[in-house]
C-alpha cells in the first residue's frame, strides 16, 4: 500500500475505536439499570438541551461520485462537501474511488485537489468536474486535392461599370495560363491510437474528403495540378478541367479577321462593323460590338453596349448582358439583361428580358417567353413598341417556316394539277412530283400539330413597368392582345385564364434575371 493509503486506514480504525471506548459493558446481575440504557437517556438530555442552529447541518463525511462516460473516453467527479462535524473528503478516498472502478489513465490530480479543497474549505458542491481524459483516436485521413483559393469563384459584383478591368471581376470567366497550379495535393495524414481511461487502445478510422477531380487540359507535377494550356477554368462539384480560349488582345478588325473557335473567346477590344465571330463556347467583349454577326453556344457578356445599326445579327445559346441594345436582331436561348435601353430592335428570348433601373424599350419587337421588366416602355411619339411574352418563339419561327413552306407548295401542287388538266401528256410526268407535295404538306401538317400544342409555355408571364408605358405599346400574352390607349403607371400586365384578357395590376418587382459572377 501507499503511505496515503495506510494514513488514511489508520485514521479509519483511530475513529471506530473511538466510536466504541465510551460504551459500557453489559449489565451484570444485580445491577439495577442497565448501564447502556443510562448512557442513551443522559445522550437524549443532552441533545434535547441543544439549540436548533446546531442541529441544522446534519452530519455527513465529505464523499465523491465518479461517472465514465460510455466511450471511456471522459471521467466526470461530483465531489460533495462534508456536513456537519463530518470528516472533510482526503485524496486517499478519492484515489479509492478511481482505483475501484479500474481507471488509470489521464487521471488530473491537480483538478481533483482543487475540487477536493472547494468542497472542504468553502462547503459547496462541485459537480462533474473532469477529472480524468483517456486519448481520442486520431482519424487517418487519405489525400485530397484542394483549389487554388484565388481561383474559387468570387462574390458577384454588383456594379460592373465600378469593377476594375479583371476578367474574373467583370465576366463569368476564370481564366488561367499555362503552368498555372489549379489544385494542391494534401498529403496523407497518418492516423494515431486511442486509449480509454481504464488503459485500453482505441483504433483509429480511414477518413476520405470529397474533393474534386482533375479534368481535360490539366496534368500533375509532383503534387500540385497544373494548366495543361491557356484557357477558362471550369469548376463543379466533382471536377474541374481547363477550357481552351482564344484570347484576343485587340479588336476584331481587319488586323484579326473573322473567328471560328471551338471554345470561349475573349476580345480585349472591340468587334467592328461586318465581321464575324462565331464560338463553341461564350464570347466576352470589353468593347463595344457593332454591326457585326455574333454565334455563340455559351453566353454573351460586353461590357459596353450593341450598337448594331439594323445590320447586327447575334444567336446566343446562353445569356446576354449588355449596358444597351440598338438596331439589333437577337435570338437568345437564356435571359438578357440590359442595363440602360433597347432601341428599335428584334428581340428573341426563351427566358426573360429585364432592364436596369431606369431602363427603358423603345420601338422594334420583343419576344419574352417568361415577361419583360422596364423603367419605361415606348414614348410619347416615337415608334411603335411590340411586346410579346409567354410564348416559345423557337416553336413559333417553325410554325412560320411551315406555313410559308405550305403556302409556296400549295401554290406548286395547283399549278401541277392545271398543267395535268391541259395537257394529258404530262400526267405520267408530273403524277409522281404531285404525290411528293401532297405528301410534304401532310408532313408539314402533322409536325405542325404536334408543334402547336407546345407553343404557350407560359400563361404566368408578366409585363412590368416600374415608372410608365406610353401609349401605342402592344402587349401580346399567349396570343391574348392588349393596347396601351393611355399612359400607365408603375403597373403590371398579367394573362386573366379567367376572363381570357390581360389585365392591369400595381407594378411588382420581378425575380431580377440572374447575373453571371
Amino acid at each position: 500500500m501507499s503511505k496515503e493509503d495506510n494514513r488514511g486506514l489508520e485514521s479509519l480504525i483511530r475513529g471506530a475505536e473511538s466510536l466504541i471506548h465510551d460504551i459500557p459493558a453489559p449489565r451484570s446481575p444485580g445491577e439495577d439499570l442497565d448501564p447502556m440504557e443510562v448512557l442513551i437517556n443522559e445522550a437524549a438530555k443532552i441533545q434535547a438541551g441543544q439549540p436548533l442552529s446546531d442541529l441544522v447541518e446534519p452530519f455527513a463525511d465529505g464523499s465523491v461520485q465518479i461517472t465514465v462516460s460510455s466511450d471511456e473516453l471522459i471521467v466526470l467527479g461530483t465531489f460533495f462537501p462534508p456536513g456537519g462535524s463530518g470528516k472533510p473528503l482526503e485524496l486517499g478516498a478519492v484515489q479509492a474511488a478511481i482505483d475501484t472502478l479500474g481507471i488509470t489513465t489521464g487521471i488530473d490530480w491537480e483538478a481533483i485537489r482543487a475540487c477536493i479543497q472547494t468542497c472542504n474549505e468553502e462547503r459547496s458542491r462541485v459537480s462533474d468536474a473532469v477529472i480524468a481524459r483517456g486519448l481520442k483516436p486520431i482519424n487517418e485521413v487519405l489525400p485530397f486535392l484542394v483549389i487554388t483559393e484565388s481561383l474559387k469563384p468570387k462574390e458577384k459584383v454588383e456594379d460592373i461599370e465600378a469593377a476594375r478591368i479583371d476578367f474574373r471581376e467583370i465576366s463569368p470567366f476564370i481564366l488561367v495560363k499555362k503552368g498555372d497550379v489549379l489544385a494542391t495535393l494534401v498529403p496523407k495524414q497518418n492516423g494515431a491510437m486511442g486509449t480509454t481511461v481504464r488503459g485500453a487502445a482505441v483504433a483509429f478510422q480511414k477518413e476520405s474528403v470529397a474533393h474534386p477531380k482533375p479534368g481535360r487540359n490539366t496534368e500533375w507535377r509532383q503534387d500540385v495540378v497544373l494548366a495543361a494550356c491557356d484557357g477558362r477554368l471550369q469548376l463543379n462539384v466533382g471536377n474541374f478541367w481547363v477550357d481552351e480560349i482564344l484570347d484576343i488582345r485587340g479588336s476584331i478588325d481587319y488586323h484579326v479577321g473573322n473567328v471560328n473557335f471551338k471554345g470561349d473567346v475573349v476580345i480585349q477590344g472591340e468587334i467592328r462593323d461586318g465581321f464575324h465571330v462565331k464560338a463553341g463556347g461564350s464570347v466576352l467583349c470589353l468593347g463595344s460590338i457593332e454591326a457585326c454577326q455574333i454565334e455563340c453556344a455559351g453566353d454573351l457578356v460586353t461590357r459596353q453596349g450593341i450598337m448594331g445599326k439594323q445590320k447586327a445579327v447575334l444567336f446566343v445559346g446562353g445569356t446576354i448582358q449588355a449596358k444597351f441594345v440598338e438596331g439589333c436582331a437577337l435570338d437568345c436561348g437564356g435571359a438578357i439583361f440590359v442595363r440602360t435601353s433597347v432601341l428599335n430592335s428584334s428581340v428573341h428570348t426563351r427566358d426573360r428580358l429585364d432592364t436596369g433601373e431606369r431602363g427603358i424599350i423603345i420601338g422594334g419587337k420583343i419576344h419574352a417567353q417568361n415577361g419583360v421588366s422596364a423603367a419605361q416602355i415606348g414614348t410619347e411619339r416615337g415608334p411603335k413598341t411590340e411586346i410579346h411574352c409567354g410564348i416559345d418563339f423557337k416553336i413559333e419561327q417553325r410554325l412560320i417556316w411551315i406555313r410559308d413552306k405550305n403556302i409556296a407548295l400549295a401554290f406548286k401542287l395547283r399549278e401541277i394539277e392545271n398543267r395535268m388538266k391541259i395537257s394529258a401528256s404530262t400526267r405520267n410526268v408530273l403524277s409522281p412530283l404531285r404525290d411528293k407535295i401532297k405528301t410534304a404538306i401532310h408532313r408539314l401538317n402533322e409536325n405542325a400539330r404536334s408543334l402547336v400544342s407546345n407553343l404557350d409555355r407560359n400563361e404566368e408571364a408578366s409585363v412590368a413597368v416600374r415608372e410608365i408605358v406610353f401609349p401605342g405599346t402592344y402587349i401580346e400574352i399567349c396570343h391574348v392582345s392588349f393596347f396601351v390607349t393611355c399612359p400607365r403607371r408603375s403597373v403590371t400586365f398579367r394573362l386573366d385564364k379567367a376572363s381570357g384578357k390581360i389585365m392591369e395590376s400595381k407594378y411588382e418587382r420581378q425575380p431580377a434575371v440572374k447575373q453571371k459572377s
